[in-house]
């Protein structure tokens, strides 16, 4: 309780904390109120304010006084959203709205949680962990939008749209400089209007060194650093009239370093092998090897728009190419060597299109309809030092074919009143090849570390011989129909209320890490019913604005990982697992007491529990004999094909908490913007709560849990006219809290933990023209 002390007391401080000359709220009030954030969750431009659904906005500002470095910079700050990185895999972020999550880092498992890049979805989780320039706005819609964005979406969206080009020459040039050798340029230059003001063009730059801020004992090098590259160019034609295009590319190279995992005791005489100082200090680790991800992406988006005279066709095309990289250690031990030592590396491309009619506003009835069409191909190779003598290899392969048509009609009877009925047919196909080797390990590695024991390693695999091997050939495909029944009443021009009805689906697919016929599935799409109500206000002359929402999102069929037995070792295979019913209510509020003084408070409920969960979690194989919770059958385990001796004995696994749930979560922001003769001082803090939660899903075991914990952030900005110059002084983590933000193991490994930043510092220096 004393974080949560903690969070009320710098709320209360905030809140009393503007200076005494602001000027009162009827002053404020001619200010104008808030500036609305426009959005496009119905696929037309309007207020996030008459949008019925719950959905988090962030425009440019916003995402810039957070201290946004990538998606993940954002967490806590939207209620009921955990933006986290995954931990195992460093290029793999873990999203998660209203208790349903996304981590796997391999590409057959699609997220839960979609992710739309200027209207283009992206398949590959691993593309997702975006660094944040030059970005117009960030929308976070919860619940299933199984009809409008469709593709996988069984709890929310994150829809990301990037900045177009400006009709006047402009530019803007900014450098930050921070702690752990913390170095970063951010530039953008905006053509104006040319040829005969039919064309404006842009070209946007970001390159980010960072150090890391946890070191490997083993090789002295430091982890959890990044070096990225990445430029963005766009090009607009508009001639005023009835038709405007606009071209988005992008390309990003991103080299990172770790993790650094901190390894837990659970009784393996070889935790005690590993040197005393990682034990202690969560800020080093100890890997034979630096793990890494090096990953190279691509692509980028083609919309079009036709004014037909009643209503606007828009098409939008897309492209994504993705490789990368990686390697980890997923044991946590120095000893055996080598031992679940996993190496990824894929190549994979994405093409989809849309096309879609929308009708005026305004009319007795609007409407929405659309086709859309995706196809993803990629190709992936996993090299897994599983034990000292024996290596796994997998050539994995997969085409996704995926068409839509979907619809959103509103009708408006009576005056305030809105009906809206959708829904979205989807199908989808999948195409799966697999092929497994399991190899000997002919090359003692001894005590090898760093570079000479990963070519000790590499040596080994390739002299070794053939033990077995397993091919095989998969297709699948799923249809699905989610429909969506809203009704929306508008009290008066400034007050909303809505209930809303929708499904969401995702489609089933197949395992990448079974090394057996029995673990490569197919397993069978997952389902959800989502209800939520809602109002949406702006009171006392615009001056608060109170919106909060309640939701009961019912799933059944849940997809999620189990252990079995593979050809050499235990494996986590993806299965259809659970159902689970999440309730909740989300608070959030924004109030301008003054001019220039801006309080945003945020507050969330969580209660995500699962109703039906009978499957073997433990990956501890029996004889079969009975066990307390059994609640069915033991399963022989079969290795293709042929009984083992051992079962699986499945018991009611429905008192694991859901991963990624907290149940309470919250934040609070404070703004203020101080006139001065030269321009302005921008003032920012923010603290954000979320009590104790899961990281893990699989266990109750204490070492899967984040504790109850408040971050503190805060920064100074000295800015002038038209913030045509700033330099902006910012903190992060100001109490120095250690968080995690992960917790996992690989069958009966130690759970290994992965931790978030400590205190940061920095200095960021801005100039436009």
């Amino acid at each position: 309780m004393k974080t949560a002390f903690l969070f009320l007391s710098v709320a209360a401080v905030a809140l009393t904390s503007a200076p005494a000359h602001a000027q009162s709220a009827d002053e404020g009030a001619s200010g104008g109120g808030f500036g609305d954030i426009v959005v496009t969750a119905q696929r037309r431009s309007e207020s996030v304010q008459d949008v019925p659904i719950s959905i988090s906005a962030f425009n440019s500002e916003m995402v810039e006084s957070s201290g946004s470095t990538n998606i993940t910079s954002l967490n806590g700050i939207a209620p009921n959203v955990v933006l986290q990185t995954q931990g195992l895999v460093a290029n793999v972020p873990m999203i998660s709205i209203r208790g349903m999550s996304t981590a796997d880092p391999d590409p057959n498992a699609d997220p839960k949680v979609s992710t739309i890049i200027d209207g283009v979805y992206i398949p590959f989780v691993s593309s997702t962990m975006l660094d944040l320039f030059d970005v117009e706005r960030i929308e976070v819609l919860k619940g299933p939008q199984g009809v409008l964005f469709g593709k996988n979406n069984l709890a929310g969206t994150i829809n990301v749209i990037t900045a177009r080009p400006t009709d006047d020459f402009s530019g803007e040039a900014r450098v930050t400089l921070g702690s752990f050798g913390l170095k970063q340029f951010r530039g953008k230059l905006n053509s104006g209007r040319f040829a005969d003001d039919a064309l404006a063009a842009k070209v946007s730059v970001n390159f980010r060194d960072y150090n890391g801020y946890a070191r490997n004992v083993i090789t002295g090098n430091r982890l959890n650093g990044a070096n990225v590259k990445s430029v963005r160019g766009a090009l607009n034609f508009d001639r005023g009239g009835a038709f405007d295009s606009t071209i988005v590319a992008d390309w990003l190279k991103q080299k990172t370093t770790g993790p650094a995992p901190h390894v837990l005791d659970n009784g393996d005489a070889n935790w005690d092998l590993l040197p005393d100082v990682v034990k202690t200090d969560v800020r080093k680790a100890a890997v034979l090897f630096d793990p890494y991800a090096n990953t190279e992406t691509y692509g980028g988006s083609w919309t079009s728009n036709l004014d037909v005279g009643y209503g606007t066709i828009t098409s939008v095309l897309g492209y994504r190419h993705l490789t990368y990289v990686t390697r980890g250690d997923f044991d946590g031990l120095i000893d055996p060597r080598p031992a679940l030592d996993v190496i990824r590396d894929f190549s994979g491309e994405s093409k989809s299109g849309e096309l879609r009619y929308v009708s005026p506003a305004g009319e007795p009835v609007d409407f929405v309809v659309g086709l859309y069409y995706q196809t993803d191909k990629w190709r992936q190779f996993n090299t897994v030092f599983a034990t000292p003598t024996t290596t796994t290899l997998a050539q994995l392969h997969q085409n996704t074919e995926s068409y839509a048509v979907f619809a959103l009609v509103n009708a408006h009877p009576v005056e305030g009143l809105t009906l809206s009925l959708g829904g979205r047919f989807s199908h989808d196909s999948k195409k799966y090849d697999i092929a497994t080797q399991v190899r000997t390990n002919t090359t003692s590695v001894g005590n090898l570390t760093g570079d000479a024991y990963t070519q000790a390693v590499m040596q080994s695999l390739l002299s070794g011989a053939q033990l077995s091997s397993f091919a095989t050939s998969l297709k699948a495909s799923w249809s699905e129909f989610t429909p969506r029944l809203t009704v929306e009443y508008r009290v008066s021009p400034s007050a909303m209320i809505y209930a809303n009805y929708s499904q969401g689906y995702k489609a089933g697919g197949f395992n990448s890490r079974g090394t057996i016929a029995e673990n490569v599935g197919p397993y069978n799409p997952e389902y959800v019913n989502a209800f939520e109500v809602g109002a949406k206000t702006d009171l006392f002359d615009r001056l608060l604005r109170f919106n909060v929402a309640g939701f009961v999102n019912n799933y059944r069929d849940l997809q999620g990982s189990v252990t079995k037995m593979g050809a050499v070792r235990a494996e986590n295979i993806t299965t259809n697992i659970a159902a689970a019913k999440i309730y909740g209510f989300e608070v959030e509020t924004l109030l301008r007491p003054a001019d220039g003084l801006t309080i945003g408070a945020n507050l969330a409920y969580l209660h995500a529990r699962y109703t039906d969960f009978c499957a073997d979690t433990n990956g501890v194989f029996t004889n079969g004999a009975p066990e307390p919770g059994q609640c069915g059958p033991a399963q022989p385990i079969l290795i293709n094909g042929v009984p083992n001796g051992t079962f699986a004995v499945p018991t009611d696994s429905s008192g694991l908490d859901l991963a990624n749930a907290p149940k309470w979560s919250g934040s609070l922001a404070v703004d203020y913007a101080i006139p001065m003769s030269f321009g302005e001082i921008k003032l920012h803090s923010d603290a954000r709560y979320s009590s104790r939660f899961n990281t893990w899903g699989r266990s109750n075991l204490p070492g899967y849990y984040r504790d109850e914990v408040v971050l503190l952030n805060a920064s100074v900005a000295v800015a002038g006219e038209d913030d045509r110059w700033k330099v902006t002084l910012y903190g992060s983590n100001l109490t120095d809290q250690k968080v995690i933000s992960g917790a996992t193991n690989a069958g009966a490994t130690p759970i290994s933990q992965f931790y978030q930043p400590p205190r940061e510092f920095g200095v960021d220096f801005a100039v436009k023209f």
